[in-house]
Formats: C-alpha cells, structure tokens, sequence
C-alpha cells in the first residue's frame, strides 16, 4: 500500500535503519562525553577544559544549578565536578547529584581541596564517589581516569542491565564492584527510588532488599507488578535472614530467585549467569 508522500517501502524500510543508526550514534556520543560541573569560570576551571580538549575528550558545562543540571543530566554518564570553598552554599545541588548516582547509575569525579571535599562527603557518600582528586592536581591522572571510565562504559554498552536496592550505600557499592566487569549497573537506596528509576529505563534484573526500611522490599515488588510498563522486570530478593520462615515468606511472593546477603562474589556471579542463560532459552 503506497503513502500521500510517495516514499517506497524500500525507502521507508531504509529510513528506519538510518534512524537507528542516527540514535545508536547519539548514545555512542553520551558515552564519551563528560558533564564538567563547576562554579564558574576560573584559571583552573579553564585548565581541566584545555586537558579535557587536548586529551581528545568531548565535555558539557553546567554550573553550580539544580536547573541547569537537570537539563543537561542526560548529555553525559560521567559527572566531572570542581568544587571550591562555597560548596556548603550549594547543598541542594550536592543533593541532586546524589540523586543522579543512585537514580540513574552516573558516575562522580571529584576535585576539590580536602575541606571541600569532606564538605561533600558528608552529602554524597564517599562509596558512591568513583574518584577524588585534591589539589595540587596531577591533570595526567585525571585525565587517566575520565578516559578509563569512558572506555569501561564503551565496553559495558551491550551487557545486562541490573539495579541493585538497598538501603545500605556500603553494601550497594560492594555488589557494584562484584559485578561491574561483568555488567551495567546501577543502585537505588530506597523502594520509591528504585520504582523512580524504573519508570525512566529499563533493567534485566532488580536485586531488591527485602528487608528495607520504610517501604519493605515486599511493597517495593507489589508496586513493581502493578505497573504494566515494569511489571515483567525480573526481581530476585536480597536477604539477610535464612531461617525456614523467612526463606517461605520470601518465595511466597514468587520472585525471579533469592539470594542470601552473605553470598560471596564468586557464587553471586554464578547465580546471575546461571539466571540470564536460562532466560535467553526461555525466548
């Protein structure tokens, strides 16, 4: 059947896969970018763009803004903030950024003196930092780092999606540094978070605490599978109890599995590969 326009199938047929390839470039382009967060223009500021720029790496500016860092959040996955003595002004934006890590997996370089970064730690939790730099900076190890990170994330484009919740940040960061050679990963250290996150991407498996605070991970699944949109999103629960009626009440929700807290990382990878091969058979 032909259209008002007078495109082929074959030309609507290429135009798809042109657009595709336009969006897979466009996700290529926030892989290698870097969202610089910072205050305002200052000699060092300028310093860190021209090593950015020489080291052949792409970077977004933002300043010290809710509102501009909101609009350009999604420009880049690795956050490259330069704080100075008003960091305590800017609380809100600290807040934010914390948001950002746990919400949507972003990653935070930090380079600060050690005041202004204690500053923030007592904000956004050193385990949820993956670099701190204070001055005197070394560029070349910045730099080192930011393009480490954005090959890492080149790399991890093509694996499993999982978002791991828990109310526990040290917890959350020691399962990320378990599975992050193998996968994506991404934390939540709350239920509405979790459920926040989920409503923005997509995930191949939830790792959810069963026994958080405030909204218990039971809730947390309930909510899961009343919205169609997520409801398919595979859960296995994360417990720290492992007598006979907890493990009952657990299965008793029919999640995907249950994994013991006190798993070690050689029996927790094993799990989930065991999981995702017997999900690619189940297709």
């Amino acid at each position: 059947m032909g259209n008002d326009i007078g495109f082929t199938e074959e030309d609507q047929l290429l135009m798809g896969l042109l657009k595709e390839i336009d969006e897979k470039e466009e996700k290529k382009q926030v892989y290698n970018k870097v969202l610089l967060i910072r205050k305002e223009e200052t000699f060092l500021v300028n310093t860190i763009k021209n090593n950015l720029d020489k080291n052949g790496f792409l970077f977004v500016e933002t300043a010290m803004s809710v509102r501009e860092l909101n609009e350009k959040k999604d420009s880049a996955e690795l956050m490259l903030m330069y704080v100075d003595d008003t960091i305590d002004e800017a609380r809100d934006v600290l807040v934010f950024v914390k948001d950002l890590l746990l919400e949507e997996g972003k990653e935070l370089v930090l380079l600060g003196d050690r005041n202004e970064v204690v500053s923030v730690e007592k904000v956004i939790p050193k385990e949820l930092i993956a670099g701190i730099f204070e001055r005197p900076f070394d560029m070349r190890a910045i730099m080192d780092r930011v393009g480490d990170f954005l090959i890492q994330q080149r790399m991890q484009q093509n694996k499993k999606m999982i978002l791991i919740v828990d109310d526990d940040p040290t917890y959350l960061k020691l399962i990320k540094e378990w599975l992050k050679d193998d996968y994506r990963v991404s934390m939540a250290n709350s239920g509405m978070q979790a459920i926040t996150w989920l409503a923005n991407n997509c995930a191949d498996l939830v790792l959810l605490d069963y026994e958080m605070p405030t909204i218990k991970g039971s809730k947390v699944l309930e909510m899961l599978r009343s919205d169609a949109q997520i409801a398919d999103t595979p859960v296995m629960f994360l417990t720290g109890k492992s007598d006979k009626q907890s493990i009952i009440d657990v299965l008793a929700l029919k999640p995907a599995g249950y994994l013991l807290k006190s798993i070690d990382r050689k029996t927790l990878l094993e799990t989930l590969n065991k999981f995702f091969v017997e999900q690619r058979y189940k297709k």
